[in-house]
C-alpha cells in the first residue's frame, strides 16, 4: 500500500471515529419517537354516519351540487359575463393567484437544498502569522467551493420539502375558497340589484296611485264631503310612498356600486339585469348530496386539511433537530503566495471532508421547539374540526330556511290575494258612498307592504340557491391539483430515484387529506394510546414573601410513558406543580 493510499485511509478512519463519537454522544440524549399513530379529528358533526341531506325538488340527483361547474349551474348569461369578468379583475383573486406563485417559488427554494450548492470563489489576503513579524506575506486564492451540503440522514430536509408542498396546496384551497366566495357575492349582489330595480318601480307606482288618491281627497274636501281626516292620511301615505321610492333608488344606486367593486371592471348598462329576475340557476340538479361531499369539494376544509399536513411536518423537523447535523465542505481551486504563480501546476490545492455539528446543551430550546410544533399540530386539527363544523351548520342552516321558504311564499301571495279582494271592496264601498277613504287607505298601505314583502320573498330564494351551492364548495375549481414534484434528490437518497408512477402516486397522497375518523374509531385509537404515569419529586417549601412562613410548596414532576407502550414523544417533559398550603389547592396536573 502507498503512503498517499494509507493516509487517505488514515483520514476516513478519524472521520468515522470523530462520527462515531458525535452519534453516541446524541445517543445519550432523549430523543422524541416518532408518533405513528394516526391524527384523531372528531369534529361535532350533527349528523349520523351515513345519513343524507334532505334531497328538494322533483329531479332528486344522487351528485352533490358542488360537482356542478358554475358555467353549468348558472343560466343568465349576463351573470355569467360578470362572474367571468369578477375572476380575471377582482383584486382579491389576483392576490391569491400571487400567493400560489409564491408558494410554487418557495417550494423550488426548499428542493433546491437538496442539491449541492457550487460556488466561484476567490480571495486575497495580506499579512503575517504574528504581529512581530516585518515580513508579511501575500495569498491567493481561487476555485470551486462546495458550500455546507447537509446530508439528509434524519429526514430535515425532505420534512421541510413536505412542509412547503402543503403550504403550496394550502395557497391553492385558498384561491378556491376566494372564489367560492367571490362567485357567490356577484351572484348575490346580481339579485339584489335586480330586486332594488323592481322594488323602485313598486315604489313609484305605487306612489302615483297615492297621489291620485290624494287628488280626490282633496277635491272632496273641498266640496265639503268629507272631513279633513281623510286628506291628511292621503298626504302621509305619499310621503310614506316617495321615501320608499328615494330608498329603492338609493338601495339601486348601493347595489351597482357593490357588483362594481367586486367585478374590478365597468359594467356597461347593457349587462345589468332586469328588474325582478325570475331564475338565474339550472333547475335540473337539486341535490345537496352526500355529507362527506363537503370533505371533498369545501376548499376550506381542503386549505385546513393541508395546513394539518405542514404542522404534521414541521413535528418531524423539530425531531430531527435531536440528531447530529452532517455536512460535507470541498474547494478545488489554486493557492498561491505569488499571483503569477497562482495557475501553476504546482499550486493546485483540493480539500473534502464532512463536518458534524451537534448542540450538547442549549437550555431546553429543542425540547421547547418541539413542544410548540406538537401544540401547533393540536391547534391545527382543532382549526379542521372547526372548518368541518362550521361548513355542515352552513349547509344545514340554508337547508332550514329552503324547507319553509316555499311555504312562506305562497301564504304571502294568499296574503296578496286578500289585501287585494280588501281595496277593491273599500274603494268600491267608497266610490258608492258607503264607506270614508280611510278603509281604502289602509287597503293600499297593507297591499303595498305585501307586495314588498313578496319581492323580498322571491330574492330570498334565488339567495337561498346561491347560498347552497356555496356552502357546499360549489364555484371550485374542479380539475385535477397541479402538485410539484421533487426535482433533486438528497445525496443520501439518490439511489432511491422514483419512476413517473411513484411520483404521480406521491403526488396524489400528497394532496389527499387525512382520513376523518368516525367516533368510535377515533375512541379506539385514543384507547390504546399509553397513559403517562406522573413521577412527583421531593416538594421544596417556598417563602415568596420573606415573612418566615411557607407560601407554597414546589415540586418538579416528571411525565413518563408507561410500560404499556412509548407516548408521542417518548422524552420525558419537566414541569412544576405549586401546591398552596394557605388555600388548600389541590395538586392539578400543569
Amino acid at each position: 500500500m502507498s503512503a498517499l493510499a494509507m493516509n487517505i485511509s488514515t483520514k476516513w478512519a478519524q472521520i468515522f471515529g470523530l462520527s462515531t463519537l458525535t452519534l453516541a454522544i446524541s445517543a445519550c440524549q432523549t430523543v422524541p419517537m416518532s408518533d405513528a399513530n394516526p391524527v384523531v379529528a372528531r369534529p361535532n358533526i350533527p349528523l349520523l354516519p351515513g345519513q343524507n341531506y334532505e334531497l328538494y325538488g322533483n329531479n332528486q340527483v344522487p351528485s352533490s351540487l358542488a360537482a356542478v361547474r358554475w358555467q353549468s349551474f348558472y343560466t343568465d348569461p349576463k351573470l355569467k359575463a360578470l362572474i367571468q369578468l369578477g375572476l380575471d379583475y377582482n383584486k382579491d383573486v389576483k392576490q391569491t393567484v400571487l400567493a400560489i406563485q409564491r408558494a410554487q417559488a418557495q417550494y423550488r427554494i426548499t428542493d433546491a437544498s437538496d442539491a449541492p450548492n457550487v460556488v466561484l470563489n476567490g480571495q486575497y489576503s495580506y499579512g503575517a502569522t504574528n504581529i512581530r513579524d516585518r515580513n508579511p506575506n501575500d495569498s491567493f486564492n481561487v476555485g470551486l467551493g462546495l458550500a455546507a451540503y447537509e446530508l439528509d440522514f434524519w429526514g430535515k430536509v425532505s420534512s421541510l420539502k413536505d412542509q412547503a408542498l402543503q403550504n403550496y396546496l394550502s395557497t391553492t384551497a385558498a384561491r378556491d375558497t376566494a372564489q367560492v366566495s367571490l362567485i357567490a357575492n356577484i351572484a348575490r349582489s346580481y339579485v339584489d340589484l335586480s330586486y332594488q330595480q323592481k322594488q323602485l318601480e313598486l315604489a313609484i307606482s305605487t306612489l302615483k296611485t297615492r297621489e291620485e288618491s290624494l287628488r280626490i281627497t282633496k277635491a272632496r274636501l273641498d266640496a265639503g264631503i268629507d272631513s279633513k281626516a281623510p286628506s291628511l292620511q292621503a298626504a302621509a301615505s305619499v310621503e310614506t310612498a316617495r321615501i320608499a321610492a328615494l330608498n329603492a333608488q338609493s338601495g339601486v344606486l348601493k347595489a351597482r356600486n357593490a357588483l362594481k367593486f367586486l367585478v374590478g371592471a365597468p359594467i356597461s348598462d347593457d349587462m345589468l339585469p332586469a328588474p325582478a329576475v325570475s331564475s338565474i340557476a339550472s333547475n335540473q340538479v337539486l341535490s345537496a348530496g352526500l355529507p362527506s361531499d363537503l370533505l371533498r369539494y369545501r376548499p376550506d376544509i381542503l386549505q385546513a386539511e393541508y395546513n394539518l399536513k405542514a404542522a404534521g411536518a414541521n413535528i418531524e423537523v423539530a425531531r430531527a433537530a435531536y440528531y447530529p447535523s452532517i455536512s460535507l465542505t470541498g474547494n478545488l481551486g489554486y493557492s498561491s503566495s505569488d499571483l503569477s504563480d497562482l495557475f501553476k501546476s504546482n499550486a493546485s490545492s483540493w480539500s473534502f471532508g464532512p463536518s458534524i455539528r451537534l448542540p450538547l446543551f442549549d437550555a431546553g430550546q429543542r425540547d421547547a421547539n418541539y413542544e410548540v410544533a406538537q401544540i401547533e399540530r393540536d391547534q391545527a386539527v382543532a382549526r379542521y374540526e372547526s372548518a368541518v363544523e362550521t361548513a355542515f351548520r352552513e349547509v344545514n342552516d340554508v337547508l332550514a330556511d329552503r324547507a319553509t321558504l316555499d311555504q312562506r311564499t305562497q301564504a304571502q301571495y294568499r296574503l296578496q290575494e286578500n289585501y287585494q279582494g280588501l281595496f277593491d271592496i273599500s274603494d268600491a264601498r267608497f266610490k258608492a258612498q258607503v264607506d270614508d277613504y280611510l278603509a281604502v287607505l289602509d287597503a293600499q298601505r297593507s297591499l303595498f307592504s305585501t307586495q314588498q314583502s313578496i319581492l323580498n320573498l322571491e330574492q330570498e330564494r334565488l339567495n337561498n340557491q346561491i347560498a347552497l351551492y356555496q356552502a357546499l364548495g360549489g364555484g371550485a375549481n374542479l380539475g385535477p391539483v397541479i402538485v410539484p414534484t421533487s426535482k433533486y434528490y438528497n445525496l443520501v437518497n439518490v439511489l432511491e430515484a422514483k419512476s413517473n408512477k411513484q411520483i404521480a402516486a406521491q403526488a396524489i397522497e400528497a394532496s389527499t387529506g387525512p382520513i376523518i375518523l368516525t367516533p368510535e374509531q377515533a375512541y379506539a385509537i385514543e384507547a390504546n394510546q399509553p397513559v403517562n404515569v406522573v413521577k412527583q419529586k421531593e416538594l421544596t417549601p417556598v417563602d415568596i414573601n420573606n415573612d418566615n412562613n411557607t407560601d407554597a410548596y414546589i415540586s418538579v414532576v416528571e411525565n413518563s410513558p408507561n410500560t404499556a407502550g412509548s407516548n408521542a414523544s417518548g422524552s420525558n417533559v419537566a414541569g412544576f406543580k405549586v401546591i398552596k398550603t394557605k388555600e388548600e389547592v389541590k395538586v392539578v396536573k400543569p
